[in-house]
Parts: structure tokens; C-alpha cells; sequence
């Protein structure tokens, strides 16, 4: 909610509801729900944004480090111990579950993370990265950069030849060039004034594993 771009959006109106019921509701309807935790902050700036997601969407809220956000994954995994974990932003209401699960589907033991931002080829907004706890777990995050506690999987590829990278790649070029993420408020003017952008309900078709 601290956002300095654009303070207080994952509570802004958008198209009728806060922000971030948006994206929990895609999620939902990929059957996805029972398995979200949302990540906030311990900071009361972030109080009224946890208590809507705890009380109006039904969705486990999980509060920890405002700075570190790999610290707070790392204590959330303790408290919600689980093999894999999707990472995805808050601030993507258009978030295609297809591609959500389509990427589960990609996960394999042999890797640390599979990911299809390694190479950007899909919309900004449709980030999804699959990320093996024990390999998460081990990081010692405190010798992370400050960068890298905040974006919690830029380790990752940061030092690609230390970690077991599996890229996903979107097969329609053109993807690459569109934006479906809320970083400043005119983003959530275009994007409520557009038609929903179904072509993310697509994405899914169209990721394949990088060559």
C-alpha cells in the first residue's frame, strides 16, 4: 500500500472492485484459490489491505518484512510449508489463470525455478514464476543486494549458472510489447478502458518451453 508510484493501489477501484479482488478472482476461477497465501507487509500502512483480503475474499494472509521481501517469503514457506511456490504480483488484475496453469504444469524436479520472464516474450502483468522452497529456503537473505531482497526471485538471475533456470517463452511475438500491470494511475485508466484483454485467457496456448 506504501507503493511510491502509485500509494494505496492494490485497494484502488478497478472496474468496480478493489484491485486486487480482481486478480484473486481470476485465480479463482482457475481453481486456484485454496491454494493462495497473500504476501503484505507488517507495516499498518498495509493493515486495511490485509483485513480485505482476510475478511472479503477469504484468502490467507501472510504478514511479514516491509523491506525484505525474501525474508518474508522465506518465514511464510515455515508457516505454509510446500514443494513449489507461484510467485505472481498483486498488481496484475489481468492475470490469465490459464497461463498460471499452464506454467504449473511446466514445473520439473530437475529445476530451481521455471519462470517466463527469464526472456521478456510475454505482457508485463503476466509474470508467473515457479520456485522450488528448499532451493528458495537455502538462500541466505541477507547477504541478498537490497535489489534482490525486494524482487525475491532476481537471484536467481543474477547468477543464472548457480541455479537450474527453465524458461518459458510466449510463442506469439507480439505479446512482449503489451502491458496488463498497474505500476502508476494512469495504467488503471487505460487498462479499465480497454476491453478486457481475453487475450490473456490465450496465454496459456501459447507458452512453450525455451529452446
Amino acid at each position: 500500500m506504501s507503493s511510491s508510484r502509485f500509494p494505496g493501489k492494490m485497494l484502488a477501484p478497478f472496474r468496480g472492485r478493489p484491485l486486487v479482488a480482481n486478480l484473486l478472482d481470476r485465480l479463482a476461477q482457475a481453481n486456484l484459490r485454496a491454494k493462495i497465501v497473500f504476501l503484505t507487509s507488517i507495516d499498518p500502512t498495509d493493515d486495511p489491505l490485509a483485513d480485505f483480503v482476510d475478511r472479503r475474499c477469504d484468502v490467507a494472509v501472510y504478514r511479514g518484512e516491509l523491506e525484505n521481501v525474501a525474508a518474508r517469503f522465506q518465514s511464510c514457506l515455515n508457516s505454509h510449508p510446500c514443494e513449489w511456490f507461484v510467485r505472481i504480483s498483486g498488481d496484475s488484475p489481468l492475470m490469465s489463470g490459464a497461463l498460471v496453469e499452464r506454467m504449473i504444469e511446466l514445473v520439473d524436479p530437475d529445476y530451481d525455478i521455471v519462470s517466463n520472464v527469464v526472456r521478456r516474450t510475454f505482457p508485463f502483468g503476466q509474470s508467473v514464476e515457479c520456485v522450488r522452497s528448499a532451493s528458495f529456503s537455502a538462500l541466505n537473505v541477507n547477504d541478498l543486494t537490497a535489489d534482490q531482497q525486494e524482487h525475491v526471485t532476481k537471484v536467481f538471475y543474477d547468477q543464472p549458472s548457480a541455479w537450474r533456470v527453465r524458461s518459458v517463452i510466449c510463442k506469439d511475438a507480439r505479446s512482449a510489447g503489451v502491458r496488463t500491470v498497474v505500476d502508476c494511475l494512469d495504467d488503471l485508466r487505460r487498462l479499465e478502458s480497454i476491453d478486457d484483454i481475453e487475450a490473456t485467457g490465450s496465454l496459456g496456448d501459447l507458452a512453450r518451453l525455451e529452446s
